[in-house]
């Protein structure tokens, strides 16, 4: 216990001697004390070295003043209330030559992302995720009607799109605007993309439930907004496929129009084949409906009635996996 008061009473006399010393430097320094009359911060609070002159830092380092304006704003502080904080820590205001009615301009520093600087980002950031060749889309981007302010720091703006967009015609992005990792503001911009491309179309009229060859098709070079649907452009994936529906001459063609034709139908015998490790047995079986290439149909061998499913492959015949 006898330690524990000694070392208290060492304690407090430090404290009491930096505080000395704290008092004396100031003092020794109040004739060249001034007061700005305009000044600029960074954070969120005004602190009393941001305000004087004359005075080393480190005698009033951390000590805060009043809150920091707005970012983009400025607030008039009078003297008195520094005048005030500068008795409370031991500085003799009256050895001062200020005007204690005069008053100081705070203004908050900012950064100003101006709508050009939305616009270079969004574009950017769309020909970066757009399926699209940049050399025949045009991006028109429709930024915030004013430049935006916010606290100085590193501004980082990312963008999402509203989830049913295909980067084709106009649309919405919203943007996440972030100032040294902290959230600061949500943005919405409209766009409105156009793109050219080669897409597959009819020729001459298909009838629903025809098999389309070569004949049928070409390519043509058309505005991918005012397509409907899901064009297609790759014209051998669109032959050899069926037509869900009539097709007319000069229409393109597209994803939702087309489907592997019946490889197979009702009642038709066809070969199965079932493989079991170094086992393989082929045999003749009714196919009891009309089925496609992959789909999975109901089989029955011709000498029994016993039945099972297979899966059906592109030449014609039927696999038991």
């Amino acid at each position: 216990m006898w330690r524990m008061t000694v070392y208290s009473s060492k304690t407090n006399n430090v404290i009491i001697i930096c505080v000395i010393v704290f008092l004396f430097n100031i003092a020794g320094h109040s004739q060249d004390i001034s007061i700005k009359q305009e000044t600029e911060v960074t954070g969120n609070k005004v602190m009393l070295h941001d305000v004087l002159e004359g005075v080393n830092p480190d005698f009033v380092n951390g000590i805060p003043l009043l809150p920091a304006p707005k970012p983009g704003y400025a607030r008039v502080v009078p003297n008195t209330l520094i005048f005030s904080k500068l008795k409370q820590i031991g500085v003799d205001t009256d050895s001062l030559n200020i005007d204690e009615k005069g008053q100081t301009v705070i203004k908050r520093a900012t950064t100003v992302i101006s709508k050009d600087i939305f616009t270079d980002s969004l574009r950017h950031y769309i020909q970066q995720q757009m399926p699209w060749e940049v050399s025949q889309t045009r991006i028109e981007i429709y930024p915030p009607s004013e430049d935006l302010t916010f606290p100085e720091g590193d501004v980082e703006i990312t963008w999402k799109p509203n989830n049913s967009y295909r980067y084709l015609g106009p649309g919405v992005f919203r943007g996440m605007i972030r100032v040294d990792g902290r959230i600061q503001k949500t943005i919405i911009c409209r766009v409105m993309i156009e793109t050219e491309g080669l897409v597959v179309i009819a020729v001459r009229d298909i009838p629903r439930g025809k098999i389309i060859t070569e004949k049928d098709i070409s390519v043509r070079q058309v505005s991918f907004s005012r397509s409907q649907g899901s064009p297609i452009w790759d014209l051998y994936s669109v032959v050899g496929m069926s037509s869900k529906k009539y097709i007319r001459s000069g229409s393109s063609i597209r994803m939702e129009d087309i489907e592997s034709p019946v490889i197979v139908k009702r009642n038709q015998i066809v070969p199965v084949e079932y493989a079991r490790g170094n086992i393989s047995i082929s045999a003749k079986v009714k196919v009891l409906a009309d089925a496609r290439i992959g789909e999975r149909v109901h089989c029955m061998y011709l000498n029994s009635e016993q039945k099972f499913e297979a899966t059906v492959q592109p030449d014609g015949t039927v696999k038991v996996e």
